[in-house]
């Protein structure tokens, strides 16, 4: 705001308009956990079981969730595609580097490989947990695996 004639009335309710309620973040966090979670699954189990297409297209369509759900853990609305990067320069989200961020969904939507994909949801399963979204997650059971890293993986391998 250049000029609030209301004694910073306006200014509150701009400021307001960027942020989300506690209860809101927290009830759209899990919705968007869980979204992001099923179109990851997807997309790991069609490379697992030959079909790349459906794969690179799962990829892409579960960095959207992703996005929109790491936002949400900051209480903040996604911004447009168009200001992402300009967001996570000036703001970054807590716990996150941006560029490295920027550059792993980048990677993700181009090619859709399953490796890049699981490292990062090994990341947002911590930070979701940190978050109270420990149900969506165990309600996952067992194919939580296939989202987590290959314990075999060179990524995942201690240095």
């Amino acid at each position: 705001m250049l000029v609030d004639r209301r004694d910073g009335e306006v200014t509150r309710i701009v400021a307001a308009m960027g942020r989300l309620g506690d209860e809101e973040a927290f009830r759209s966090g899990a919705a968007l956990l869980d979204a992001y979670a099923n179109s990851l699954y997807r997309s790991v189990k069609n490379h697992r079981d030959g079909n790349p297409l459906a794969g690179h297209l799962d990829a892409t369509v579960s960095v959207g969730f992703l996005l929109d759900l790491l936002f949400a853990l900051d209480r903040r609305p996604r911004p447009y595609n168009k200001y992402l990067a300009w967001e996570l320069n000036r703001f970054p989200l807590p716990g996150w580097e941006s560029a490295a961020l920027l550059k792993t969904v980048a990677r993700i939507a181009a090619t859709g490989e399953v490796a890049p994909q699981q490292r990062l949801f090994a990341r947002v399963e911590a930070a979701a947990r940190t978050a109270g979204h420990a149900a969506v997650l165990d309600a996952w059971g067992d194919d939580l695996v296939l989202m987590r890293p290959h314990p075999d993986s060179p990524a995942h391998q201690p240095s």
